[in-house]
């Protein structure tokens, strides 16, 4: 039976005192809460620059290396890989949850027996996947799936894709290190490390581009660099920094695995329809229209990602602060913290896509050398797009860190159909701004309206909930 949670705080991160702290909250366990936050936001901050930075160079140099053909392939075989993270069928969300409750519980053993059950579940997964793959290979014709004619180019994107494939499996139980970074509210630790990857990645593409060695060694160099760069920070995770919480088979309790599957089924079905509707909008372009148009699509949508910039910074850090404090009954916390999360990301979110409206087409000219030129039209969509999203992603927090997921599902499915038959009709018909068209119908009728009501019942469950502790409002 699972122990009563425990008052002590002294497993929390050891923060430093910052002038920050003057408007914090006196309440301790509050204040290493939200100096947690703020310290994993500003490292994700600093990472996402970087990101940007690289961005910056690295769409250029691989346009103009690849070509629009070959590039509208390497951005699609991003898309694919995103979407071979289900096949991890969620347990890397229920992970998240089981170990950022017992984390807080101050129960390593606990959080032990959910990584090595994790190991134990996405090595078989991976196993059987790969089986699946090296069976069905050989009967894929991957040129019409990815809409490229050349041959030369088809020989090279298969390569390409089984590297991809190969490391994608290899990391699936790397993953969990990010993991435990943000259950101990140590975002900040795991974002060195990403930063660490992104760099080293940076200068694998740039070789790759300089001695034009080929699409497979672009991958290779980009994913590969960075998996090894993940690889060292799980060794060091688990023989320095937390040794204690170790993976072992020892630890592994078949009994337990319903305590990671249970949430982790219900969240990998939303991430399916997620998918479905974030990434197929490439694949259908590149279906009906033909690789060369997806950067017309693909690099737009890159640019107005950034207006959810400042709220996704937070995201992951929000959602192990929203468990940790529904574990500790501080929902006094949760109501103020999620309702400032939601006005503030919606409000932040529609300044800065306004500002992007106002220099995307000049810039995105510059960006691609001219080998993209958007319509006014699809910028527009693509800005409400982002405060759409804004407002979806901050409910779909507090409702995941929760675990309350079920009526998500509902409307989540009928939002997915809605939208990939709509892309469908309607980019034969306008063209790429029919894919974006369709998703921003689709949640603002299905989505929008649901998510608030079932935000609310959660609530309401949780003020009916006993407290295990009571926070001081």
């Amino acid at each position: 039976m699972m122990a009563a949670p425990r008052t002590r705080v002294d497993h929390l991160p050891n923060i430093p005192l910052t002038w920050i702290e003057r408007w914090l909250p006196n309440d301790e366990l509050r204040r290493r809460r939200l100096v947690a936050m703020v310290r994993g936001a500003l490292s994700s901050l600093s990472n996402k620059v970087l990101v940007l930075a690289i961005s910056l160079i690295s769409v250029p140099l691989t346009i103009g290396y690849l070509g629009i053909e070959r590039y509208g392939a390497w951005v699609t075989i991003g898309a694919v890989l995103t979407w071979m993270t289900l096949t991890d069928f969620g347990l890397g969300t229920g992970l998240t949850n089981a170990v950022t409750a017992d984390a807080h519980r101050d129960r390593p053993d606990l959080v032990r027996m959910h990584l090595s059950n994790f190991v134990l579940l996405v090595g078989g997964i991976g196993l059987l996947l790969a089986v699946v793959i090296a069976v069905i290979w050989p009967w894929l014709d991957w040129g019409s799936l990815f809409g490229v004619s050349n041959a030369a180019t088809v020989a090279e994107l298969r390569t390409a894709l089984a590297i991809a494939f190969g490391l994608f499996l290899i990391r699936l139980p790397l993953s969990m290190a990010s993991k435990v970074y943000i259950a101990y509210q140590e975002g900040h630790v795991g974002n060195r490390w990403a930063a660490a990857g992104s760099v080293l990645s940076l200068g694998g593409l740039l070789v790759v581009t300089h001695t034009k060695g080929g699409l497979p060694l672009l991958v290779l160099s980009v994913y590969g660099i960075a998996l090894a760069v993940e690889a060292v920070s799980t060794v060091w995770l688990f023989t320095h920094h937390r040794p204690g919480v170790r993976p072992h088979p020892s630890a592994i309790r078949p009994a337990a695995f319903g305590q990671i599957a249970a949430v982790g089924g219900q969240f990998f079905l939303i991430t399916v329809m997620a998918l479905v509707t974030f990434q197929s909008d490439t694949l259908v372009i590149a279906h009906f229209l033909g690789a060369s148009a997806v950067p017309g699509y693909s690099v737009p949508y890159q640019l107005f990602n950034y207006a959810v910039l400042p709220q996704t910074l937070v995201f992951p850090y929000l959602w192990s602060a929203f468990t940790e404090a529904i574990t500790r009954g501080d929902i006094a916390w949760v109501r103020r913290t999620f309702r400032l999360y939601v006005a503030g990301g919606v409000a932040v979110t529609l300044l800065l896509a306004l500002v992007l409206l106002a220099i995307a087409r000049p810039f995105i000219g510059w960006w691609t050398h001219g080998a993209v030129t958007p319509a006014l039209p699809l910028l527009l969509l693509m800005a409400a797009w982002a405060v759409i999203n804004a407002y979806t992603g901050a409910v779909s927090c507090l409702l995941a860190a929760a675990s309350h997921l079920r009526y998500q599902l509902i409307y989540s499915a009928a939002a997915t159909i809605a939208n990939l038959v709509l892309s469908i009709v309607l980019v034969r018909h306008i063209g790429v701004i029919g894919v974006i068209g369709a998703t921003v119908t689709a949640y603002l009728v299905l989505v929008c309206g649901p998510t608030w009501l079932d935000v609310s019942a959660l609530q309401r469950r949780l003020d009916r909930a006993p407290r295990p502790q009571e926070t001081p409002a």
